[in-house]
């Protein structure tokens, strides 16, 4: 039974497409990845200045009570109408004068503002190193978040308020300091808004004295890994950051496998192509031999070997060819002798034996019987064809003994030469045959 159906083609093509297709899917995700990043890195550059700028404008207002106090010599007038004008944002939880460290100010004056006073901003939940700094210099800083005796958080931006001695030298005389609302403050900057975008995000605090860093607001989610952005922000001596995770990772994105999976259809789908296209070949292939060929022989048979001698005659270029004309002799006495199987034997005997020893561009085809015809490119040579067909009588000679055929088997043939014989088929066929059967004639005659 033939074999229509290889896979090979199928799989072949399957493989290459499929690495490929791959191949581009995975160029399409890095190439999303890097474009994710870069627009995450540009979120987190607009939020840091955002943050800084907010927190900055908010700190500053510390410097209008410096003056305040400068102004006035250290004693405190008109604090809570200043400081009302200065409280334009309700992040602000609180502005504080603190003499010598100590709190004895605060604006506003509310039940869990007035739990400041008393507190000694140097020690205790609002001392820290921060504090310990300004209390040595004048630069602004920033602290926090700490928790406050109500039991809130909060930012404390602070500035040492240093008074001019008799001698007028920088005389340390207290804190001017705001206190911010935390986490509420943050909202000011649209961090949160992150949250409405679907990026995990963290606000991480550094520290360069005790080392580390510590999360203070944002998901815990954000812990640093291949794919975070890190934006450093610094607002006067704190040293923050932010910190991004860069998206879903690809294998968890159902774009990424959508992305694979259309390139495993698409490489099916060009596999099944070829495949349709390689069978369907294999197909006409197999039905122009059934047209054209010699089933038992696998020569041309007749339809075919006219329509090869017409198509080298109709050719508009003239080239020459020889035809042979070949009858096996005493074939029906085979047939009758050793039955039908074995006549048929010897035909597909013959036509191995032609294909053995024949010139490697010959075309052999059956006219039926046991006559067959030898197309050979050229005009006749004689030292070649000769040597040739002793070869074939050759092993013809030898028989088929495992059906016990002695030898040996002969033919007779005769030949043609287009166009220098005939310029038709049919004259050419006619010139051959004449021919072979005056070769057997000679042959009974030496018999």
């Amino acid at each position: 039974m033939v074999r229509f159906f290889s896979t090979r083609p199928f799989t072949g093509m399957l493989l290459i497409t499929l690495a490929f297709n791959l191949l581009l899917t995975w160029v399409l995700i890095d190439r999303k990845q890097q474009l994710e990043r870069v627009k995450l890195e540009s979120i987190a550059r607009s939020q840091r200045d955002n943050l800084q700028s907010d927190l900055l404008r908010l700190i500053f207002k510390t410097e209008t009570l410096n003056a305040l106090v400068i102004d006035n010599s250290g004693n405190i007038q008109e604090f809570e109408r200043v400081a009302a004008a200065l409280r334009d944002d309700d992040t602000i939880q609180a502005f504080v004068l603190a003499p010598g460290g100590t709190i004895n100010k605060v604006y506003p004056y509310t039940p869990a503002n007035s739990l400041l006073v008393g507190q000694d901003m140097l020690d205790g939940n609002l001392g820290c190193h921060e504090a310990i700094t300004a209390r040595h210099g004048a630069p602004l800083t920033l602290a926090g978040p700490v928790l406050l005796p109500n039991g809130d958080a909060a930012l404390v931006g602070r500035l040492s308020v240093f008074l001019p001695d008799a001698s007028g030298r920088p005389q340390y005389w207290g804190i001017a300091a705001i206190l911010l609302r935390f986490p509420e403050v943050l909202t000011a900057s649209d961090l949160y808004l992150l949250d409405s975008m679907n990026i995990d995000f963290g606000l991480w605090r550094t520290s360069p004295h005790k080392g580390g860093a510590l999360l203070i607001a944002g998901s815990a989610d954000s812990e640093k890994d291949a794919g975070s952005i890190d934006m450093p922000v610094t607002i006067l001596n704190a040293h923050w950051l932010i910190r991004m995770s860069a998206g879903v990772a690809w294998f968890r994105s159902l774009e990424s496998w959508l992305y694979v999976g259309m390139s495993v259809l698409l490489s099916l789908f060009l596999a099944t192509l070829v495949q349709r296209n390689h069978d369907l070949t294999q197909i006409r292939t197999y039905l122009e031999a059934i047209a054209y060929r010699d089933a038992l022989t696998g020569a041309l048979n007749r339809r075919g070997l006219f329509e090869e001698l017409q198509r080298r005659i109709a050719s508009p270029v003239v080239k020459k060819f020889t035809l042979y004309y070949v009858d096996l002799n005493n074939f029906k006495g085979i047939n009758d002798t050793y039955g039908h199987e074995a006549g048929d034997r010897v035909l597909q005997l013959f036509a191995e034996v032609v294909r053995a020893h024949a010139p490697v561009t010959h075309i052999l085809g059956r006219m039926g019987g046991d006559e067959f015809v030898l197309l050979l490119n050229g005009p006749p040579a004689e030292e070649r064809d000769k040597a040739a067909f002793t070869r074939m009588r050759a092993d013809l000679a030898k028989g088929l003994p495992e059906l016990n055929i002695p030898g040996p088997i002969t033919f007779s043939m005769g030949s043609a030469v287009y166009p220098d014989t005939a310029l038709t088929v049919d004259a050419l066929l006619s010139c051959a045959d004449t021919a072979m059967y005056q070769d057997k004639e000679r042959a009974k005659a030496h018999g």
